[in-house]
């Protein structure tokens, strides 16, 4: 199964994964504003009551920014090691980070493009025809290349 392109269930794990960790930091953030707001004001402190505008912006733009950098540099986020997945170019390697971005930004803007992988004979989603990129197992551990 090595470098084989990964199906529908792998990769809906692998970014069921990745939302929690995304739900996680952004509950991590809440109580650290609330913390601050404490030390900064403990007689008058309330909890803070974000809109859910604003959740929902922070929480997409923190995902978008998670997978560009996880795509861009091994090509792996939590989510994609935990399950043995690498996203990369069509040549093999991990996407250079304007390609990571515009995948990211497709990923967060329209998911159910992933289900595209179900009747796609090279299992590709919307953003992986577009960027020319596909998620294949991949279970060895890579480093980024060390620039000179």
């Amino acid at each position: 199964m090595q470098r084989h392109r990964a199906g529908i269930v792998s990769r809906f794990l692998a970014d069921a994964i990745d939302l929690l960790v995304i739900i996680g930091v952004l509950v991590g953030v809440y109580f650290a504003v609330a913390a601050a707001r404490f030390l900064l004001h403990p007689r008058r402190f309330t909890w803070p009551e974000p809109s859910g505008l604003n959740l929902a912006a922070f929480g997409w733009i923190l995902l978008f920014a998670y997978l560009a950098i996880g795509w861009s540099n091994t090509g792996r986020t939590l989510g994609k090691s935990v399950l043995g997945l690498r996203v990369v170019s069509h040549s093999g390697d991990p996407l250079a980070f304007p390609r990571a971005m515009v995948r990211s930004f497709l990923c967060v803007a329209v998911p159910i493009g992933l289900f595209w992988c179900v009747v796609s004979s090279r299992n590709a989603s919307i953003a992986d025809l577009i960027v020319r990129s596909s998620v294949v197992y991949d279970w060895e551990r890579r480093l980024p290349a060390a620039e000179s």
